[in-house]
């Protein structure tokens, strides 16, 4: 092909070539502000998620006394249910006097299990039920309003381990 070939004009050829030597140059710097910038960001995401591990790492809910006697939540599960509530049948016993008052928080909600509250396809307005599986295992915790909440499973860790304060003493 003889230089008279040529497809594109001269000055249009040079001006081409130009933006394209410009491009050529610019491109290592702009990938350097862009790998910066994504360290940057990514570095920032990295800081915040090892925060925010750390903060909830070191969390530790204060063992606490029940004050509120007037009611008891029996959690069906150690797990917290569809936006942060727990799957819980609350009970209370009246008193001669009148008023709820519950002093033995385990045995009302060994009674619960006992009578099939927890199990799948309780009719609470049948005259019985198919008598349920009471767990191995109850451990006593304290609600925010102070009052207890019976969990299945064992152990202190278990009511931390689910956002509640374990019972003190």
């Amino acid at each position: 092909m003889s230089p008279d070939d040529k497809l594109v004009a001269p000055p249009r050829d040079d001006a081409i070539r130009g933006v394209l030597l410009e491009t050529l140059e610019a491109a290592p710097a702009a990938r350097q502000r862009r790998t910066r910038r994504r360290w940057a960001v990514w570095g920032s995401v990295g800081v915040l998620v090892a925060a925010s591990a750390g903060v909830g790492a070191g969390v530790v809910v204060k063992a606490r006394s029940v004050s509120d006697t007037s009611l008891v939540h029996c959690l069906s599960s150690a797990h917290k249910g569809i936006g942060g509530k727990y799957p819980d049948s609350s009970a209370t016993l009246a008193q001669a006097s009148g008023t709820p008052r519950v002093t033995d928080a385990v045995a009302l909600c060994t009674q619960m299990w006992r009578q099939g509250v927890f199990e799948p396809g309780f009719d609470p307005t049948a005259s019985s039920n198919p008598p349920g599986k009471v767990p191995e295992h109850l451990t006593v915790c304290v609600m925010k309003d102070s009052s207890a909440a019976v969990v299945p499973g064992d152990g202190r860790d278990l009511c931390q381990s689910i956002g509640l304060a374990p019972l003190k003493g």
